[in-house]
């Protein structure tokens, strides 16, 4: 999605990974005590409160059909380390080095603007912009929203940088698209990122166009010139208004907390991303900072584009295309949805087999349940090439492991369920501390054979 591209990261469709699978597990709960009464000392907190998390948000967003937005994960990790300031080491430098840069270090943190959100008593009705040109040492930050936000935008921190393993190229059909450096292997980090500008939910829903506008062209004169310059190089996709259509065509949402915290975050960095149904990538905004991560989710040859998926991969190609066309404009031509007719009927009843599937094994009242079911998912997804999307397959098959009397399976799909939570919603995600612990222990888990007492 570089300049010329058509391909933008926006409103993104809600994580299919658990969201059916877990809605059936609640509604099986009072079913599940009884079975479990005897056994269970409580519900499994983590691995519960991150599915109630889930569908909570979702009820609480009321996706439109036409444009589905990406939940934020369930819970929001620690603050990450301001750059420089990191006690863990990274981005530190030895009591050598620093004597050594001294007082060029010195001088150079003399012209840097303070860490410090101001008002600017510009505002549209209770909306105001809020600037901080001193924010991660200097590459600046600004968002329009209300005052009561101001603390939580005080407890947003930089993002730790990590060493570019990629380079802007051309692409064919695309535009600039992100090409690998080197060989990345599955779980490399390739970008983190805290949002450039920060605008409310309810500011853009409610204030007319006519008061947006100067509000916006506003706000984006408080970005220092390095960081204005990046903000404006990206692609608008709608027209009008230039500032509106880049938020447009590459925010993300993302949630400060509380009733009031639904915004847009804008990550100039991450625009660069181009679209692929079947992605190398996949992207998470948690953390105290609202960082932005992007990972590898497959091994990644260097020259090979790094790619993310702006929609829904378990959709079929038609609906797929439909969204891509509505939201952006193009008609997806990536290698998924440029198979000949038959492979995309069969792809088409995969993923419809897929949801099947994940049904019948999210309702622990289901029969039929077997290995060779869990061997089919497994499969499903291996076939369909899914791999920025498999941490809730993988977990569903490690419980239903469990449930089965295979302590030996249940284990190996809890590590990999883990690995997979990690890399598509974070280390600080409920599920990846309950994969954890059934990893640890499977007889002692809350499910071990659950239907086989059945």
């Amino acid at each position: 999605m570089g300049h010329e591209t058509r391909n933008s990261p926006t409103y993104l469709d809600l994580d299919h990974n658990l969201n059916i699978i877990l809605s059936a597990m609640l509604r099986s709960l009072e079913y599940l005590a009884e079975i479990f009464k005897s056994t269970m000392r409580l519900s499994h907190p983590l691995l519960l409160a991150s599915c109630a998390s889930a569908i909570q948000h979702r009820a609480l967003l009321k996706p439109a059909d036409s444009c589905l937005w990406r939940p934020p994960p369930p819970r929001l990790a620690c603050a990450i380390d301001e750059w420089g300031d990191n006690p863990s080491g990274a981005n530190t430098t030895t009591a050598f080095q620093k004597k050594a840069s001294g007082r060029s270090q010195q001088r150079t943190h003399e012209t840097l603007p303070p860490s410090k959100w101001e008002a600017t008593h510009h505002c549209a009705g209770p909306y105001c912009i809020f600037t901080n040109p001193g924010f991660a040492h200097g590459r600046g930050m600004v968002a329009i929203t209300t005052s009561p936000t101001l603390p939580k935008l005080r407890a947003i921190e930089p993002s730790r940088p990590v060493p570019a393993s990629y380079h802007l190229s051309l692409v064919p059909g695309k535009g600039l698209g992100m090409i690998a450096n080197q060989t990345l292997s599955r779980g490399a980090v390739v970008t983190t990122e805290s949002p450039a500008v920060l605008i409310h939910r309810g500011f853009l829903e409610t204030i007319p166009a006519a008061e947006q506008h100067p509000l916006l062209d506003q706000a984006i004169t408080h970005l220092p010139p390095p960081l204005r310059a990046a903000f404006l190089a990206q692609m608008g996709h709608f027209g009008g208004h230039r500032v509106a259509d880049i938020l447009a065509t590459n925010s993300f949402q993302m949630d400060l907390g509380g009733a009031d915290g639904h915004h847009y975050g804008n990550f100039p960095a991450v625009s660069r991303f181009n679209h692929d149904c079947r992605p190398n990538v996949a992207f998470r905004v948690a953390g105290g900072g609202l960082v932005h991560t992007t990972t590898v989710v497959r091994d990644v040859a260097p020259g090979e584009e790094l790619a993310i998926s702006y929609l829904d991969s378990f959709e079929s190609r038609e609906r797929r295309r439909q969204r891509a066309k509505m939201a952006w404009g193009f008609e997806c031509a990536c290698s998924q949805c440029s198979l000949g007719e038959e492979a995309v009927r069969r792809s088409d009843a995969r993923l419809e087999e897929i949801r099947r599937v994940e049904g019948v094994l999210g309702d622990f009242q289901s029969t039929g349940v077997d290995a060779a079911l869990l061997r089919k998912l497994v499969k499903l997804y291996r076939d369909e090439r899914l791999d920025a999307g498999v941490a809730g397959a993988y977990t569903l098959v490690a419980l239903s492991y469990n449930m089965l009397g295979d302590a030996r399976l249940a284990v190996k799909y809890a590590k990999l369920a883990r690995e997979a939570v990690i890399i598509e919603r974070g280390p600080e995600a409920g599920d990846a501390e309950a994969m954890r612990e059934l990893a640890e222990a499977p007889k002692e888990h809350f499910t071990w054979k659950a239907r086989v007492q059945r």
